[in-house]
C-alpha cells in the first residue's frame, strides 16, 4: 500500500495476454478470481478516479479492494458501496474506494491503495439534497453538518431498517448489517484505452 510521501506504481512491460475489466464490477470480479493479477482497465469509476485516460505509457498501481459482508453475503468492490434509497431519501451510507460515483466526487480524500475506506452517512432534508447535488461533482458537499465523515480500515454498520445495497454500482439486495474492510495490494491495474472492434483481449474477459 502507499505510504505518505512515497511514489505509486511504476512503468511496465505488457505481456500482451493481460485480462481487461471494462467497469469496477468487472474488475472487482477478474481479481476475485485471479488475487494480485495485473488487469488492464478501461472504464469505470475507478478508471474516472484515476484521470479516466490511459498514459502514453503502460503504468502499473497496485490498487485495494473492499471486502464487503452484506447480511452474512461476501462480495468484493473495487470503487464503491453504497446503502440507499431512491432519491438518497433517509440514511444512507457512502463507503468509498476511490473519488467518483458517476459524475459525483463523493470521496474528495479517498485513495485506492492507501489501505483506508472513506465513509460518509447520514441524512439529509430536500433542499440539502438538492444542493448537495449540484456542489457533488466538485466534492464541494462536504463538509455539512447532516453528514459524518470518517477514514477507516474496517467499519461495521447495524442499519435500522433494511436499505438497497449497491456494489460498483449494481444493486446486489437490501441490507441490515454490513461490514466492510479493505483488503489491502489486492490486485494491479493498468488504466488502458477502449478496446477497438476485432481486437482480443487476453483470455479473461469482465461480463
Amino acid at each position: 500500500m502507499i505510504s505518505p510521501g512515497q511514489p505509486w506504481g511504476n512503468l511496465v512491460e505488457l505481456d500482451g495476454d493481460e485480462p481487461r475489466a471494462h467497469d469496477d464490477r468487472g474488475l472487482a470480479e477478474l481479481l476475485a478470481r485471479h488475487p494480485g493479477a495485473r488487469v488492464l482497465l478501461d472504464g469505470g469509476d475507478l478508471f474516472t478516479s484515476l484521470g479516466g485516460q490511459a498514459p502514453a505509457e503502460p503504468f502499473e498501481m497496485p490498487i485495494d479492494l473492499l471486502e464487503v459482508t452484506a447480511d452474512g453475503r461476501q462480495h468484493l468492490a473495487a470503487a464503491h458501496v453504497v446503502a440507499r434509497r431512491r432519491g438518497w431519501r433517509g440514511h444512507f451510507v457512502v463507503a468509498m474506494n476511490g473519488t467518483h460515483l458517476g459524475g459525483w466526487n463523493l470521496g474528495p480524500k479517498a485513495h485506492p491503495n492507501d489501505g483506508i475506506v472513506d465513509l460518509t452517512s447520514g441524512s439529509l432534508g430536500l433542499g440539502d439534497r438538492l444542493k448537495a447535488r449540484r456542489r457533488a461533482p466538485a466534492g464541494a458537499h462536504l463538509p455539512h453538518p447532516g453528514l459524518a465523515t470518517s477514514r477507516r480500515r474496517s467499519l461495521e454498520l447495524h442499519l435500522a431498517t433494511a436499505t438497497p445495497l449497491f456494489i460498483d454500482g449494481v444493486k446486489v439486495g437490501r441490507v441490515s448489517h454490513l461490514v466492510i474492510a479493505v483488503r489491502g495490494d489486492a490486485g494491479r491495474i493498468v488504466l488502458a484505452p477502449p478496446m477497438r472492434a476485432g481486437s482480443s483481449a487476453g483470455p479473461v474477459q469482465s461480463t
